[in-house]
């Protein structure tokens, strides 16, 4: 046979091998046929003198798990984190809860790594990273599910443009407020009756803002999507073609299944887009992040018992014994009411959901035996997640000296709570050294 399917004999290599064959052959280059002895090795895995008229003296063939060890069987399994949508209605059967002030922290500013149309300055469409739009939150949905609306004619290539003041207030004045008398007459007393008066009612005593609700019935919201985008359009050339864009947020350990099996998947589906109407979706404007889950049978990593976080950015606080307890009451309530009324990402946990079932079987003083039980094994643990009142974990960027960010040169991450018991024992991000005492972040402490 001619080359290359002449039959030569065979010599197997393992990885190690034949990188350090190939580094050999690479410092010997002088000469253009030392380089083609070089390219046919690595390439066709010849061996021999490339201008010799004697066959090649072997054909390479790689395995790279030789002398490996056998590999583990793995449990691959998913879990859908979050989903991006985006629509010119309100696809929703649940009551929408839209703010009149909208919220600084809600608007999209990071990178989601989506893009979106967009316009440029000649008016061409373009497709453009989705956090460089100008945008708007417009309300929640069941306390978790945001919606935002896009300004795509606000773009500018010259960097990220947020919404004026100004035009805040005339998106609520003159499209926002008529949009809802409009569609509810009733919300005429319910309504701020200008931004400004919603602004005023919004000031806490603190100085801060309380960002109220108004809570558009699911059976409504086509209507105001239909005529608020209408008025949108008729406001101002920098309003037209606005759209919705849709940011479902997953729950811990809600929506993890087995990738292979139809109907788990179909079940996780389910419940992430519970509150949305799917019928009346374009699925090509929809995507879904799915995280996927490798695990060993017989390996369970005790995470939360080290302190070597398992996070590639993180900052966390060693709490005072008053925290630690703390964030043990948010994590076991105290009681089954409290524990129903307890705020986002918890009722959505199967250690959350299995306590509840427990404690709803006992009476107040079974629970309180129940609770020291757990107390003294989450005593144990070296870490949690640094919760609050309205959801299990914080992510938003600490700046008091209590607070430490690894690696040194970020900001935010996961909020971690340290146990007090484990003040004097150095946190790490496996391979990031912990940072010193004068490490703190620039943005604003909750």
């Amino acid at each position: 046979m001619q080359y290359p399917d002449e039959i030569n004999d065979l010599a197997q290599l393992t990885m190690e091998e034949f990188v350090g064959h190939s580094q050999h052959l690479f410092n010997q280059i002088q000469d253009l046929p030392s380089e083609v002895d070089f390219i046919r090795f690595v390439l066709a895995g010849r061996v021999g003198q490339q201008a010799a008229d004697e066959p090649d003296q072997h054909r390479i063939t790689l395995n790279c798990l030789q002398g490996l060890p056998p590999l583990p069987q793995t449990r691959i399994s998913r879990d859908l984190d979050s989903a991006i949508g985006i629509s010119r209605t309100l696809p929703y059967t649940s009551a929408l809860a839209i703010w009149p002030i909208p919220p600084f922290k809600e608007m999209l500013t990071k990178d989601n790594h989506t893009q979106s149309h967009a316009y440029d300055a000649q008016g061409d469409k373009i497709f453009v990273p989705m956090h460089k739009i100008p945008n708007v939150p417009l309300g929640k949905v069941q306390q978790r599910h945001v919606v935002r609306i896009f300004f795509p004619r606000l773009y500018s290539a010259d960097g990220v443009v947020l919404v004026s003041q100004e035009d805040l207030a005339l998106l609520y004045d003159h499209c926002l407020r008529p949009t809802l008398l409009e569609v509810l007459p009733e919300f005429a007393d319910r309504a701020p009756t200008s931004y400004a008066a919603a602004y005023m009612q919004s000031k806490t005593r603190a100085g801060g803002l309380a960002f109220n609700t108004l809570d558009i019935p699911w059976n409504r919201l086509e209507e105001v999507a239909e005529i608020l985008l209408a008025k949108l359009q008729e406001q101002k050339p920098a309003f037209r073609d606005a759209y919705f864009v849709h940011e479902l947020r997953g729950t811990k350990g809600s929506t993890i299944h087995d990738g292979e099996k139809d109907w788990e998947r179909q079940m996780a589906f389910e419940e992430m887009f519970e509150h949305v109407d799917v019928d009346n979706l374009n699925p090509r404007e929809w995507l879904v992040d799915v995280a996927l889950t490798i695990g060993v049978d017989g390996h369970v990593p005790e995470l939360l018992q080290v302190l070597e976080l398992p996070f590639d950015q993180a900052q966390y606080c060693v709490c005072t014994p008053d925290q630690w307890k703390m964030h043990f009451d948010r994590i076991f309530p105290s009681s089954v009411q409290e524990a129903r009324d307890s705020g986002q990402n918890f009722p959505s946990c199967s250690y959350y959901k299995s306590y509840i079932a427990l404690a709803s079987t006992v009476n107040d003083a079974g629970l309180v035996k129940i609770r020291c039980a757990l107390r003294k094994e989450f005593d144990k643990l070296a870490w949690v997640p640094w919760t609050s009142t309205d959801r299990m974990w914080g992510t938003g960027a600490k700046t008091s000296r209590a607070w430490k960010v690894l690696p040194r040169e970020k900001k935010g991450g996961p909020m971690i709570a340290i146990n007090p018991r484990r003040h004097n024992q150095r946190v790490s991000l496996r391979a990031f050294d912990q940072p010193d005492e004068n490490d703190v972040t620039d943005a604003e402490e909750e």
